[in-house]
């Protein structure tokens, strides 16, 4: 097996979601709760967690028993989507226990079991990550081939000094914006809506740029797109979300939610660059392509939707006042 897109794509969500699991299970823990960095790493492995799934459909192997090259492990697949799917059903009922039972039983099962099974030494990705990559243990004596075997530190380095100085000025600037979300704040409607606008609009030129504007392309982000904002609206408001209707201005608390969307389609497209600029032959990769439009229109339907259920807010009629009857 080589390391191809898809692969590539399916491992990089699977070692982002087991290095922001425990983050999201631990700000729920103790006396102390960290409900603003909980949504923040959650919608997080959340999205990482739909993107491992997806891209495994497109993996197939015949190393272990499978039927069309899909082997036991790709149960995880079914496991991992129902398992996101129950856990937002009990969020959205006041189901607090039963939403956090099902994220735990799931990072165990899809990222420590799966994970540690997947990374073993003499596994592929195994060889791929601790021999070549990070050159911490020794090759075994037939090492898994790869389709880019001069991939190690070396390679890094070339990939940072080769971006461009302008990548590093946009990234400072959407990390500055992030860090406005994270505090305390209040905001008009335009104000509110210029943040999902700019995003989306960022995460569709970083789709449209990289594969072009074709039917399948922009479908993909559409649909991802207006799924996610239909999952989100559903969710509860935020505690400590208000409006006054006098001054027609939201308070708002602060979240670190917008600081990992936004770090998330940033990355995803230094991602994209760097891929197909070593390889321009997978904008012809319909999985990958598919892929990463798919993933463009999650973070922007998230965006999309937090936004919506906000102007739900400020669409509700006002309390009737009680009349007073002189007596």
């Amino acid at each position: 097996m080589q390391l191809t897109p898809i692969i590539a794509i399916h491992m990089t969500a699977a070692l982002g979601a087991i290095a922001t699991g425990p983050v999201a299970l631990w700000a729920r823990k103790g006396a102390t709760q960290r409900p603003r960095l909980h949504r923040a790493f959650g919608y997080a492995w959340v999205t990482l967690m739909l993107v491992t799934a997806i891209s495994a459909l497109f993996i197939r192997g015949d190393r272990l028993p499978n039927i069309a090259g899909y082997s036991p492990i790709h149960l995880l697949v079914p496991v991992t989507l129902f398992g996101l799917f129950g856990s937002f059903w009990y969020l959205a009922h006041g189901n607090v226990r039963g939403h956090r039972l099902v994220m735990q039983w799931l990072y165990v099962g899809a990222c420590v079991v799966a994970g540690a099974f997947t990374l073993l030494p003499g596994r592929f990705l195994g060889e791929l990550i601790w021999v070549e990559w990070l050159g911490l243990l020794a090759p075994h004596v037939h090492p898994a081939p790869t389709s880019t075997p001069n991939q190690g530190p070396s390679m890094i380095a070339q990939i940072l000094s080769n971006t461009p100085f302008w990548v590093w000025g946009l990234l400072a600037a959407l990390l500055a914006l992030g860090f406005t979300q994270a505090r305390n704040r209040t905001a008009g409607v335009p104000r509110l809506v210029l943040m999902p606008l700019g995003m989306g609009a960022f995460s569709l030129w970083g789709t449209i740029s990289a594969f072009g504007a074709s039917p399948a392309v922009l479908g993909s982000w559409f649909a991802a797109t207006v799924l996610l904002l239909l999952v989100i609206t559903q969710m509860r408001m935020p505690a400590g979300v208000s409006y006054d209707r006098d001054t027609r201005q939201f308070a708002l608390p602060g979240s670190w939610v917008p600081m990992a969307l936004i770090l998330g389609i940033f990355i995803t497209k230094y991602a994209v660059g760097v891929s197909l600029a070593m390889h321009p032959d997978l904008k012809a990769n319909a999985n990958f392509v598919l892929t990463i439009a798919t993933v463009y229109g999650v973070f922007s339907g998230i965006f999309a939707g937090r936004t919506v259920r906000l102007l739900r807010l400020a669409m509700r009629p006002a309390a009737n006042p009680i009349p007073v009857l002189n007596a």
